[in-house]
């Protein structure tokens, strides 16, 4: 307990990201996997996001911000372009670039790695260490 008595609101934050970061991340690598639609990119953006959030826990530094919101930015983002088809075949009611049923679960996906990287974003204009 002595390792969180001086820290700060945006560290708390930074949790916060991770877990959505994490739920994001295995729920697309789940949904991926089933429906054979999985892409390197969104999992590589992802997975070196959480590796640098974990390390910005223990090393407070704004360029680990920056660096971990491009991050779940690409990915998430990589995942919207990805099933632009779905999204098109949902608004003309067809299934002809994609599966529109698949839709929702994709919106879901997404707005939880954009929940990661709002929070990543807020706590990078926060203090993440209390003042000595």
């Amino acid at each position: 307990m002595k390792f969180l008595k001086n820290k700060a609101a945006g560290f708390y934050l930074l949790l916060v990201a991770l877990v959505f970061a994490v739920i994001s991340t295995i729920y697309y690598v789940s949904w991926a996997q089933a429906n054979f639609a999985m892409n390197s990119v969104v999992v590589i953006a992802m997975a070196a996001g959480l590796a640098v959030n974990l390390l910005l826990l223990f090393v407070d530094s704004d360029y680990l911000v920056v660096i971990l919101t491009a991050l779940y930015g690409v990915g998430m983002i990589q995942l919207l372009v990805d099933n632009a088809g779905s999204f098109a075949d949902a608004y003309q009611g067809i299934v002809m670039f994609g599966d529109p049923t698949q839709v929702g679960t994709v919106l879901t996906i997404a707005a939880l790695a954009a929940v990661a990287a709002l929070a990543v974003i807020v706590a990078g204009f926060m203090n993440r260490r209390k003042a000595a």
